[in-house]
């Protein structure tokens, strides 16, 4: 294995975002990516730093500092990390829109709870976990959390066309009204899911961004705050209001302005359960899967959430009978009825994305109480997720050794997942601390591997 290489791609990778930083945090950033990358348990600085050993330079509190003092901002991280690593990725992927003629950007949001412990914890409150809902937890489960909504950039990559890679890119602290003041006043979360669209925009310019999210963001504010030409994708309300287009020519003696639309139609259950004809099979990829789907197009308008722009719903069934039928929509009535239904799809990745950072890079387990901290530490985590994952996708391919092996339980894996990419970047950065050096025994060769190992925490 070229551990030169590999350790200058890590190396320019985490380079690229030093811009964000003024010089003498600069260094503290380096180090930081490094020992958070390294270090095994919870997310705290005194365990990256005690991680890190003799390679710290510094007093142990410029590394606290550097969270609730240093002058960097999080809205500037997200623009350099989606313009100068997830960029030169998704012009990889080589998707082109058929109508612009521009590199496609799949935008996926969700929002999801960080459980903290404290009163004192900067805008910490009482939020609803809808992962952790179920027999086991005897219902809803309700816990002191933060609210963080996050946008991911979803690809497939052509060297890895069974892999889809999701790249956290932008991240936003949901604050209830009461913990709100002149200084940041309340949005809610459609607003700000709105907001995160128009930033990503403008660090992909050039690039056609199509957004897909939850049936929670199917809202005015979510529709209307979205830049020209970005469309969302998203569930439809089994109650929403439909109704045709409006008449183009006025009835003989018709006075008055012209009407914004039509008819009203039924419900999207009872178009699903009156139409007979127009129905085609569909195939998608659900959760890592291919499955066949019958679909129904129309073509409608939506007036409370989008006015007088035309939408197209889909109405998704289950040949097998096994799941409810789904209703989906797109604003922009000309994509066709399959790209929207795996639009929806593929959202689901984000999820699994954040459940990665939760559990392997500490997304839950920070201990910062203050707000600048607060709104800092926990979104690093999601930063060095789409970070080692970009690594991996450039490494992996010219140096095979960094594939998963594999093992008595699973003898034909061959595609990585994240805890494969974390730990084979671990164990090139630990191997590059601990040098083999020629003089070794082979006992204490042995040992340094089965160090490694253990470190690298290989899946």
């Amino acid at each position: 294995m070229d551990a030169t290489f590999c350790i200058s791609a890590w190396n320019t990778l985490v380079q690229q975002l030093v811009l964000t930083f003024t010089e003498p945090t600069t260094r503290t950033w380096q180090q930081i990516a490094l020992g958070w990358v390294l270090h095994r348990g919870p997310a705290t600085v005194t365990g990256l730093f005690r991680t890190l050993g003799k390679l710290v330079d510094r007093h142990w509190t410029v590394y606290h500092k550097f969270f609730y003092r240093a002058a960097w901002s999080l809205d500037t991280l997200s623009t350099y990390l989606m313009a100068n690593v997830i960029g030169p990725l998704i012009l990889d992927s080589g998707q082109i829109d058929t109508v612009t003629g521009r590199p496609v950007a799949d935008r996926h949001i969700d929002d999801t709870t960080a459980g903290r412990y404290g009163r004192h914890v900067a805008h910490a409150g009482w939020f609803k976990d809808a992962s952790a809902t179920g027999p086991a937890t005897k219902g809803t489960v309700i816990h002191w959390a933060h609210n963080w909504i996050v946008g991911a950039i979803t690809l497939r990559l052509p060297h890895w066309k069974r892999i889809r890679w999701v790249l956290p890119a932008v991240f936003t602290l949901y604050r209830k009204k009461a913990d709100c003041d002149r200084t940041h006043p309340f949005a809610t979360r459609q607003v700000l899911a709105a907001r995160m669209v128009c930033q990503v925009a403008t660090a992909l310019s050039g690039m056609h961004i199509r957004v897909a999210a939850d049936g929670q963001y199917a809202t005015r504010d979510m529709v209307m705050g979205l830049p020209e030409g970005v469309s969302l994708g998203s569930r439809i309300r089994r109650d929403a209001a439909l109704y045709d287009s409006p008449p183009k020519r006025r009835r003989p003696g018709q006075r008055g302005r012209p009407p914004t639309r039509g008819k009203r139609l039924p419900t999207p259950p009872q178009i699903a359960a009156r139409r007979k004809k127009g129905w085609k099979t569909m195939t998608v990829r659900r959760q890592g899967k291919q499955v066949r789907r019958r679909g129904l197009g129309i073509t409608c308008l939506w007036y409370h959430v989008c006015r007088m722009v035309p939408i197209r719903m889909v109405i998704v069934r289950d040949p097998t009978g096994r799941q409810k039928d789904d209703f989906f929509f797109c604003t922009d009535a000309t994509v066709p009825d399959t790209q929207i239904v795996q639009r929806y799809y593929d959202r689901w990745g984000v999820e699994e994305c954040i459940l990665e950072a939760k559990q392997q890079m500490g997304f839950e387990s920070t201990r910062g109480w203050c707000s600048k901290t607060v709104n800092r530490q926990a979104p690093l985590a999601l930063t060095l997720v789409t970070l080692v994952k970009a690594w991996y996708s450039q490494c992996a391919v010219e140096e095979p050794s960094l594939l998963p092996e594999p093992t008595p339980w699973n003898p034909h894996k061959t595609q990585p997942s994240f805890l494969d990419m974390l730990a084979a970047l671990r164990r090139v950065l630990w191997q590059h601390r601990i040098s083999s050096n020629s003089r070794f025994t082979p006992r204490v060769r042995e040992i340094l591997e089965t160090v490694s190992y253990v470190l690298s925490a290989a899946a």
